[in-house]
């Protein structure tokens, strides 16, 4: 096995501390555990019906000690917790914690007890060695379990009415040529009586059309392109690829031109603007998270107008009419992470993972990604299930009140994910949209990736500083305060170099080679 992620940012910390002999752990053999979690994932839980039943049949009561909402804040409450020895049993933590914190003593090796009381689980891993390379290491250890996670991409979202007002027939726009010329189109309809009218809008960092300019970051056996490590679908490219010039240039005549908004093109966009711009009308096009369009139907879009209807556009073309496959998910979340505390006895591991263990089987795979049958599912005659609890209405039930909700990229308890279930699960609009281009022939799937102890920390020091100045240096092209040419950016290629890029992707390199390779 390969020498797994370890945190240099987290190392320090358990130099501090020796973990005493009164751990916070439960050390009973009933029926229960306790586990640490965000607060906001702990309430999506207690709200889930299906999560109640899988209890019922399990006879296992999960009691959440909430922490923090932001994700940084749960992780380091982790870190304070392992000091202060007040570890529930299990917690929420990255695997970036489990490898340094697991071989020290914090958390235990689950390995010879999932072979024991998780066959299910077993099975799993035995079945997927992507993700038992990720979660073990050399020794064969596993210290924490991986949430899966759906494999999604960004979707194009458009105003459908803003389209035909303008007189644009939406399914003419194949390629990004076809796109720039509808929002000159849009421009001149709708930008002659409104100033703030920009055709594409969107929030925060605006470099995430890399797979529309065929320039995405990658990593294989090839070699590595461009800062893969965390990004692997936002903000992914690759300044060293050709066509990324194309993609700085191109974005540059949007911004010229007036169809980019500006703001968002520098990089000060947030997401309340965004979302203002879109609602009020001076926003048609945005690239983001796949259910954006159906959010804006829902907070406020028909009523800022009546005519208000959101549409999804396909993947783009190339030239010669090839499908651009967009930048996909990794199919494991390393941020999301169970680990066990080590002060627990073995009766008291068993329960933890014969509740996870019962979500790998067939009828916990079902249960968390359709529910019970009659209640919230039915069997067609083809033998598929089909949702027949609605969406709408059990997505808008009050805070607090039990609901079916089967959104798989949210974090309940490692279990396998149904994509076709998760998708399905939307509104008619965006699951029409899923079904259409969340297929294999659209996307690309993240790799995971690890590394060891020294590879974090120099990569956490050059990650920071290359991919801030990368972004500096593309926003100083499109908004015009260095002039683009390809002197200059050959000179930007080459101070990117400079400051640590060649040095990252063969970090990458190096670290998919000891996981993917023979």
């Amino acid at each position: 096995m390969k020498k797994k992620v370890v945190s240099g940012l987290l190392a320090m910390t358990m130099a501090a501390t020796m973990l005493s002999s009164t751990a916070f752990a439960e050390e009973s053999s009933d029926n229960s555990y306790t586990m640490f979690m965000r607060n906001t994932y702990a309430g999506w839980i207690k709200e889930l019906n299906w999560y109640d039943v899988a209890e019922e049949r399990t006879g296992i009561h999960v009691e959440y000690v909430e922490g923090p909402d932001e994700f940084s804040d749960v992780y380091a409450e982790v870190d304070q917790r392992i000091i202060s020895d007040t570890l529930p049993d299990a917690v929420m933590t990255k695997l970036a914690q489990t490898n340094v914190y697991g071989p020290q003593g914090a958390f235990a090796d689950l390995a010879p007890y999932i072979e024991k009381y998780a066959p299910n689980l077993q099975k799993y891993i035995d079945d997927n060695p992507d993700y038992k390379a990720l979660v073990s290491d050399e020794n064969g250890a596993i210290y924490g379990l991986v949430k899966e996670s759906p494999i999604f991409q960004d979707f194009l979202g458009y105003r459908v009415d803003h389209l035909e007002k303008a007189g644009i027939d939406a399914a003419s726009i194949q390629t990004v040529d076809d796109f720039t010329e509808a929002m000159r189109t849009l421009k001149e309809f709708y930008g002659k009586d409104n100033p703030n009218y920009y055709p594409l809008t969107g929030r925060e960092g605006v470099f995430r059309f890399g797979a529309w300019f065929q320039c995405l970051s990658s990593v294989g056996a090839e070699g590595s392109h461009g800062i893969y490590i965390a990004h692997c679908k936002d903000y992914s490219f690759d300044i060293m690829n050709e066509n990324a010039y194309t993609m700085v240039e191109t974005m540059k005549t949007w911004y010229d031109e007036g169809l980019l908004q500006p703001q968002f093109a520098e990089g000060t966009f947030t997401e309340g603007d965004w979302e203002a711009d879109m609602i009020n009308g001076n926003g048609t096009f945005f690239y983001d998270y796949y259910n954006r369009a159906e959010w804006f139907m829902e907070n406020g879009g028909p009523e800022a107008d009546p005519d208000y209807q959101m549409g999804v556009l396909d993947n783009f073309k190339d030239a010669d009419g090839n499908l651009i496959v967009g930048a996909g998910t990794c199919k494991y979340n390393e941020e999301c992470v169970t680990a066990v505390n080590a002060k627990c006895d073995e009766e008291k591991i068993k329960t933890i993972l014969t509740f996870i263990d019962y979500f790998y089987s067939e009828e916990g795979i079902t249960l968390a990604n359709y529910g019970v049958e009659g209640e919230s599912y039915e069997v067609a005659e083809d033998g598929t299930k089909q949702f027949i609890a609605d969406y709408a209405t059990e997505e808008a039930k009050p805070e607090g009140e039990k609901k079916w909700s089967f959104l798989s990229d949210r974090f309940t308890v490692c279990k396998p994910v149904d994509n076709e279930a998760f998708f399905a699960w939307n509104a008619p609009l965006i699951a029409d949209a899923c079904s259409k281009y969340m297929v294999d022939d659209h996307i690309r799937t993240g790799v995971n990736m690890t590394y060891t102890a020294e590879e974090t920390e120099e990569l956490a020091n050059l990650v920071a500083t290359v991919y801030d100045a990368e972004i500096a240096g593309m926003t100083a092209f499109v908004t015009g305060s260095n002039e683009l040419n390809e002197e200059n950016w050959a000179a930007f290629q080459e101070e990117m170099n400079g400051l640590g890029l060649s040095r990252i992707e063969e970090i990458q390199t190096a670290s998919y080679n000891r996981m993917y390779s023979e």
